[in-house]
């Protein structure tokens, strides 16, 4: 997965998406009591992600002989990834687990389709290349 943040399309139809559900006012509630528990994790990474990448890009660029630090500083981009990843698939558990039976396959095969690249919560507005 080279890129995390959703265009503005994939924010609309993953919102269009969840309008279709039908979920119940518990439900809905649930759903977004989630998403702003997650909301603040998901901006640091973003914003941490994007501070290393700068930092890999200036050494790339400033310090090509610094190999040795360029190594590490890709390695801990890569956690911070990875970090994203496993944020993601914890948070789509948890809302997935909001649905029912009819819901989570509808969800599913929704995820299934936008795999290219996880859908944020709403809100999530950034953009990282």
């Amino acid at each position: 997965m080279a890129s995390f943040a959703p265009s503005l399309f994939a924010q609309e139809s993953y919102q269009e998406f969840e309008r279709g559900l039908n979920l119940s006012e518990s439900q809905r509630a649930q759903v977004e009591g989630i998403k702003r528990r997650y909301m603040d994790e998901f901006m640091a990474l973003r914003m941490e992600s994007a501070r290393k990448r700068f930092e890999l890009r200036e050494l790339e660029r400033y310090e090509p002989d610094q190999r040795e630090k360029i190594e590490r500083t890709a390695r801990e981009l890569d956690q911070i990834q990875a970090a994203k990843v496993r944020l993601f698939r914890q948070y789509r558990g948890e809302v997935s687990a909001v649905f029912n039976q009819e819901q989570r396959g509808r969800f599913n095969r929704f995820m299934g389709r936008e795999n290219r690249r996880p859908v944020y919560p709403p809100g999530y507005r950034f953009y990282e290349r």
